[in-house]
């Protein structure tokens, strides 16, 4: 979504002739960690901008790791963007109109961390290359092996929420979001739960202990149906797929692990 610009300004650095202090305005400045929500960029100058983090394809329906888009002075786009849930800080890359290679953190850091150690003034960044998107979809990204010199960067902050009923000993620094951490130790706790249940003739236990995959073992299908019918229950398309075993000696084709 396209639209005029409008004021205000903040920034970090400087690259070649965009500075992302005067040639770009990005609303929200702080950044809800862990979900999705529009996140305005307006260009000030002729640029283009590199945004990082998990992004909602509007058009194709489905999520997108990264986009690159390009911006005339004066418009605007809108973007709905994952924030990154476990760091204080998210990063907008921004470039020369038209730019296509990227730098890009290195497999074993943050962004953040590449940002405290000045990455963005280095010039020999791994790097990312533009895909460009199909029937007006969102630019894609891939690996390139160029590498990348300078670039001018927005600094935004991130920051999670908590749930008001639980306070941080009891996981409320991780209890919101699109996939919080509370709630997976939680499920993750009911499927090992080992408490005694003499009317489940499966593995006898509330839990789901037997989770091995195998011919006939009926503790695994009970474990597999528990989760195919919990995150249908979340309102989620559930695709199961079967492997299948296929006995040398008989010829039998044993069904083996789901694939969910």
């Amino acid at each position: 979504m396209f639209s005029a610009a409008f004021s205000g300004c903040f920034g970090e650095t400087q690259s070649g002739g965009i500075n992302s202090d005067e040639d770009v305005v990005v609303t929200p400045q702080t950044l809800s960690g862990g979900v999705f929500e529009p996140v305005t960029i307006t260009a000030k100058a002729d640029l283009s901008a590199y945004i990082p983090y998990l992004i909602f394809n509007e058009v194709s329906g489905f999520v997108q790791n990264s986009t690159i888009i390009d911006l005339k002075s004066g418009e605007s786009v809108q973007l709905s963007v994952l924030a990154p849930p476990r760091t204080d800080t998210a990063l907008i890359l921004l470039g020369d109109y038209g730019r296509d290679i990227w730098p890009v953190r290195s497999i074993d850091e943050s962004w953040k961390t590449w940002f405290d150690r000045r990455g963005y003034d280095a010039n020999d960044n791994q790097a990312v290359q533009r895909i460009d998107g199909i029937n007006g979809s969102l630019n894609t990204v891939d690996y390139s092996n160029s590498t990348a010199d300078t670039v001018a960067v927005v600094k935004l902050t991130v920051k999670r929420q908590m749930a008001a009923a639980f306070s941080e000993s009891e996981g409320g620094r991780h209890s919101m979001g699109l996939v919080d951490g509370r709630t997976v130790f939680n499920y993750i706790n009911v499927m090992s739960d080992e408490t005694f249940d003499p009317d489940d003739p499966n593995d006898f236990a509330v839990g789901y202990l037997d989770r091995w995959a195998g011919q006939g073992n009926l503790a695994y299908e009970d474990a597999a149906q528990y989760l195919i019918s919990t995150m249908e229950g979340f309102g989620l398309e559930v695709i199961v797929q079967r492997f299948v075993y296929d006995s040398l000696m008989t010829g039998a084709q044993n069904p083996e692990a789901y694939n969910v």
